[in-house]
């Protein structure tokens, strides 16, 4: 138990983790009061170098300058619509029109936006302050932002949401991503973001953030997105900005040649990969033994993604678990040349363990295979992070 208080105080913001140690020793013990914890420190310097650069996933600025210490590359994932529902709580529509939402609405948006010239103002600040101290915290580390991948159903959590979202019967694969950007009923609330991105950059001077595009259909629909970027201040190529897509779609990995026409990296979102080669709801409880990401159809997935994107020239990473869960999958990663991959903060030393592990057997059979073709590596000819960054 003390082990999981460790790896969670790890992930906790200064004002939550008094709290959350208030409620753990009350579980431990069954009344507050004082205890031994035991706190192990580890020296970074003796962390293990890796080829496959590892990075983190993040969603809390609060943690970001605590968490910025870790011994990794940069930022691989920010998860910007948890800094709008943890630090906003506004459906973006709800402050562009406050009108149309209930008087109760009404009020809590006047109260929370009351110093601000008005609530888009508000609105704007917060979501550009969250993703600015991310940034802060890790430059010149890259921080690739996700822009907004909320579904229908968890907007209309925010406040005035309900009087915005529809009700889809399934919004995992409703209106979400690109296409939520480019409809004519959302366009003005992804200006919004748009505008907090542009701040960051242009007015902080933040030029480590790079964007990422989430549920991206078609080739066509990511050109779509990249002209409106370009129309709100943000256009690709300029001062560095590069715009990612996340490849978890099937016509990601099937069409990948058209897609790295548009984007300038991959980010292999499993979770979303899974669920759709395999038709399995991630949100079904009743399905949930048969939701595998090391699954053969799965694998064979991420194999075309981390190939294609290769064959073009571009970066490509994964964000999950399974590479410091699973070493056999972390090994699987690193025979096909990823280049890097996205973890939370808790499991960063442990994959940086196993990581380094599966590429040291790489070296090791490669120096095997040296002396047995007469110094020749016989084989595929594998595309390396050095290649790419030439």
């Amino acid at each position: 138990m003390v082990d999981v208080i460790e790896k969670c105080l790890l992930c906790c913001s200064p004002s939550t983790s008094y709290i959350f140690v208030y409620l753990s020793l009350h579980f431990l013990y069954g009344s507050p009061g004082e205890a031994t914890i035991e706190r192990t420190s580890v020296d970074t310097n003796n962390v293990p170098k890796t080829k496959t650069e590892i990075k983190l996933i993040l969603g809390d600025p609060d943690a970001a300058l605590s968490l910025s210490g870790l011994p990794v590359d940069g930022v691989g994932l920010v998860r910007q619509e948890f800094v709008v529902a943890n630090h906003i709580g506004i459906h973006p529509m709800a402050v562009l029109q406050p009108d149309n939402v209930s008087r109760e609405d009404q009020e809590i948006i006047n109260e929370r936006s009351k110093n601000d010239k008005s609530p888009k103002d508000f609105f704007v600040r917060k979501l550009s302050e969250g993703v600015g101290s991310i940034a802060a915290a890790f430059y010149p580390r890259p921080v690739l932002v996700r822009l907004g991948d909320f579904k229908s159903n968890e907007y209309r959590k925010l406040v005035g949401g309900e009087s915005f979202e529809p009700e889809e019967e399934n919004p995992m694969i409703g209106l979400r991503g690109a296409s939520r950007y480019l409809s004519p009923e959302f366009t003005d609330a992804f200006k919004l973001e748009c505008e907090a991105l542009s701040y960051v950059r242009e007015k902080m001077g933040l030029k480590n953030v790079d964007l990422m595009v989430p549920f991206c259909r078609t080739a066509e629909e990511g050109k779509a997105v990249i002209q409106l970027l370009k129309e709100n201040g943000l256009q690709q190529g300029k001062d560095g900005l590069k715009v990612w897509v996340m490849c978890e779609l099937p016509s990601n990995v099937f069409a990948i040649d058209e897609f790295a026409e548009v984007f300038d990296g991959f980010s292999i979102g499993s979770n979303d990969l899974t669920q759709l080669c395999l038709g399995v709801d991630r949100d079904s409880g009743i399905l949930a033994g048969l939701f595998d990401e090391d699954n053969t159809a799965v694998r064979e997935a991420i194999s075309l993604a981390i190939k294609g994107a290769h064959r073009n020239g571009k970066e490509v990473g994964i964000c999950g678990q399974a590479p410091s869960d699973k070493p056999h999958f972390a090994r699987f990663l690193v025979d096909l040349g990823i280049d890097s991959i996205s973890l939370t903060p808790d499991s960063v030393l442990q994959a940086l363990g196993v990581v380094s592990a599966a590429e040291g057997e790489n070296i090791v059979q490669e120096e095997i295979s040296k002396v047995i073709t007469g110094g020749k590596i016989v084989g595929e000819k594998k595309t390396t992070n050095t290649a790419l960054k030439a």
